[in-house]
């Protein structure tokens, strides 16, 4: 008899073993796909709430921005869209603006672009801040990315750059003098650096490297990235991005004899 209560009390032991082994397994399976669930739930509101929002919207005022400076501007020709420029780069001591730039922009083509600015450009730039402003929980990693600090003080500093113009438009209007609508230096002057293609850059790398952690999380078992890992990926696409468009930007200049000094462009970061 004692020996069949000794097997009964090892049996209910391995048992309570066994039970107890299945619930802990239980509970790490749910806390598993309650974290993949919780990185899916965020990974979708980054991609429709910020940034496929602003991809969309930086797309529509890199558009704008292209077609303008294609009407308006005075770059050459052979360049590709995407390289021309609209008020020339800071010329170098002896350098003529016209040999390693495009010609500075007349009256004309300044009135043009306080036209753009007030009706397309600007807005488009309110929307993007507004999109951040409203989301930067949604940021990926744990800091805001330098590029949409940058662009940010840059907007502000159009705004600023507007009320200028209106008061200088104003003056002339009164039969005044203006010292600032017909000098794109002055323009240039008041404006706070643009992040340039740098946030393109960014978005499109953060878009794809969402999209495919989505696809990963809803089509295999594997673990979900964590956020500083998706900011690293990030940074990473947006360097190479970065250095081969600048690579291709001085080629292409140096062909048709233009300066472009890429050793300065601030194409690449360590953070993004």
């Amino acid at each position: 008899m004692d020996e069949w209560k000794n097997v009964a009390e090892i049996t209910t032991a391995i048992a309570t073993v066994c039970a107890v082994a299945v619930a802990i397994s239980t509970i790490i399976a749910k806390r598993r796909d309650d974290r993949r669930a919780n990185r899916l739930a965020r990974i979708n509101r980054q991609l429709s709430e910020f940034y496929g929002k602003l991809s969309i919207l930086y797309e529509a005022g890199m558009s704008d921005w292209l077609s303008f400076v294609y009407q308006h501007g005075n770059d050459l020709p052979q360049l590709d869209k995407h390289f021309r420029r609209f008020f020339p780069y800071a010329v170098k001591e002896g350098e003529p603006t016209t040999k390693f730039n495009p010609p500075p922009p007349t009256a004309e083509q300044l009135a043009a672009y306080r036209k753009w600015l007030r009706t397309l450009f600007m807005k488009t730039n309110e929307r993007i801040l507004e999109v951040i402003y409203s989301n930067v929980d949604l940021v990926v990693g744990r800091k805001m990315p330098k590029v949409f600090v940058t662009f940010a003080s840059h907007v502000a500093s159009l705004r600023l750059l507007l009320l200028a113009l209106d008061e200088e438009e104003r003056v002339v209007a009164n039969n005044g003098e203006s010292a600032l609508l017909n000098n794109w230096q002055q323009y240039v002057s008041l404006m706070n650096e643009h992040p340039g293609g740098r946030i393109g850059f960014y978005l499109n790398a953060a878009f794809e490297v969402l999209k495919e952690e989505q696809e990963k999380l809803l089509s295999t078992d594997e673990e979900p990235l964590t956020e500083i890992q998706i900011a690293e990926r990030v940074r990473i696409s947006v360097n190479a991005e970065a250095q081969k468009w600048r690579d291709l930007e001085h080629k292409a200049r140096a062909a048709v004899g233009q300066h472009y000094d890429k050793d300065k462009d601030p194409g690449i970061e360590d953070e993004v």
